[in-house]
């Protein structure tokens, strides 16, 4: 019996180089199939493709761009809701200023919500929103501070004022384009930030640097500048080099340490010193403060704002043998006070306008801290004669036991103006002074507390705080 040859009934695959499939011309391999014409009875050759690139090509998953276009044309199309950018700035206002250290450079991402904005009025809305947002303490907390005749609604009112005035230069400076835009935010955070708006610019995401590169002094907020203009342009390649240069400045930092003998005394005297005097309270505040600083082995003692209400010749007579001790002693102590302005009546009764200091008293008599920023409306009256006056360039500095120590009083603390003024004096020790009594049951002394904390990290400087509930 004869056999057929193996090579003709199972052939080697032949080059094809115009196959074609589905109408395409497609280069590879063809496979033989039986044919009439060929041995092993195969019938007639048809030509069909083995191209893995043919086979394939059905099949081809969406490749990754097209995904992320995707992804990117919803996105951008959720954020330039008219309603979503409001809404995620308020949120992230009131998370970073909550009075958690930690959150505060969540305030940057009001400024990049700006960049996905669609008009002006949709700018000022955004940033309207974040601003009334990080301002809602004042509203539980202004009924104590202007009083028990006063209502929660001036608290929304004066959280709203602040609101809109701070996000006009956000409307009013509105630019499309990616160069523009990035120039209008950067001038729209420094407008915020100095008088006259600074006067009331809480809530600025600079702050945000002290959290983010502690001990970089000037060089942190120069990288807030640069990551809020890098993001316009290369927005993953910013968050990137941001995360990097905040972890390299986070393993370097070393918390300083408060100069050796400063001690700091909170206390629970109320509203004593405020408002109209109670001659009993205020001598029982003053000898159990005397009584304190003379139990006290501390060279250098700082005692919360404004808990005298006028200080004066009477009152250094009064404090004498208190103070005559401290001086023996080579010791200091800070007390927070009201004194009259220079040139005025001696008469605190007949004077309806004092300021609002921190003075030294002991060996130190000549340091005095005038507060440069008092809290508008309720202590600067700016249509008034009676009130604290404004002293936007008064120094920021006092030298107390050869410190040179950056002082900021109550509502100071939140704000860009009055610490950055006194950096420029070379502090080397950072004191925080408040009252805040009409707080104690809101998130303020925290927001107080986080801010300064975050000035004093940004600067590398030890922090001091004394605060009276």
């Amino acid at each position: 019996m004869e056999f057929e040859s193996m090579d003709n009934c199972f052939p080697t695959a032949q080059d094809d180089s115009a196959t074609t499939f589905n109408g395409r011309s497609i280069r590879g391999l063809t496979a033989p199939t039986k044919s009439n014409g060929e041995p092993c009875g195969s019938s007639r050759r048809l030509t069909v493709t083995a191209s893995i690139a043919a086979i394939t090509a059905r099949f081809q998953l969406p490749r990754f761009g097209t995904i992320s276009a995707h992804f990117g044309r919803s996105l951008q199309k959720f954020l330039s809701s008219s309603v979503t950018l409001p809404a995620l700035a308020a949120t992230t206002a009131a998370i970073a200023w909550s009075g958690h250290l930690a959150a505060i450079p969540l305030s940057l991402v009001a400024p990049l919500l700006v960049y996905h904005t669609k008009s002006r009025k949709h700018a000022y809305a955004s940033m309207f929103s974040y601003y009334a947002a990080a301002g809602w303490p004042l509203i539980p907390g202004a009924r104590a501070f202007f009083g028990v005749r006063s209502t929660p609604l001036i608290g929304l009112l004066l959280c709203l004022a602040g609101g809109a005035l701070l996000a006009l230069p956000w409307g009013l400076l509105f630019a499309r384009g990616r160069e523009r835009s990035a120039s209008s935010v950067q001038l729209c955070i420094l407008l915020t930030v100095i008088p006259p708006l600074g006067i009331i610019g809480w809530a600025s995401p600079l702050l945000s640097a002290g959290v983010l590169f502690p001990g970089s002094k000037w060089f942190g907020l120069a990288l807030i500048t640069v990551f809020l203009i890098a993001f316009r342009f290369r927005p993953a390649l910013s968050v990137v080099s941001l995360a990097l240069c905040a972890f390299v400045f986070h393993f370097q930092y070393t918390q300083p340490q408060v100069p050796a003998g400063w001690e700091a005394v909170n206390t629970n005297y109320g509203g004593a010193g405020q408002g109209d005097p109670d001659f009993t309270t205020e001598y029982n505040t003053a000898q159990t403060m005397q009584t304190t600083i003379l139990e006290s082995h501390a060279n250098v003692l700082l005692f919360p704002e404004h808990l005298l209400t006028h200080w004066n010749e009477s009152t250094d007579a009064f404090w004498g043998d208190a103070l005559t001790a401290l001086a023996s002693q080579h010791r200091t102590v800070l007390i927070g006070a009201g004194i009259n302005p220079p040139g005025s009546s001696r008469n605190p009764f007949t004077q309806k306008r004092y300021l609002n200091v921190l003075l030294a008293r002991g060996e130190e008599n000549t340091a005095l801290y005038q507060e440069r920023i008092p809290v508008p409306l309720a202590m600067w009256r700016p249509l008034s004669d009676d009130g604290v006056p404004l002293k936007l360039f008064a120094r920021g500095t006092i030298r107390v036991h050869n410190q040179n120590a950056a002082v900021l009083i109550c509502y100071e603390q939140i704000l860009v103006w009055p610490f950055l003024s006194s950096a420029l004096e070379h502090p080397s020790v950072l004191l925080t002074a408040s009252n805040d009594y009409w707080a104690k049951d809101t998130r303020i002394p925290a927001i107080q507390q986080s801010s300064a904390a975050s000035w004093a990290r940004l600067f590398h400087l030890p922090l001091l705080s004394a605060s009276n509930f």
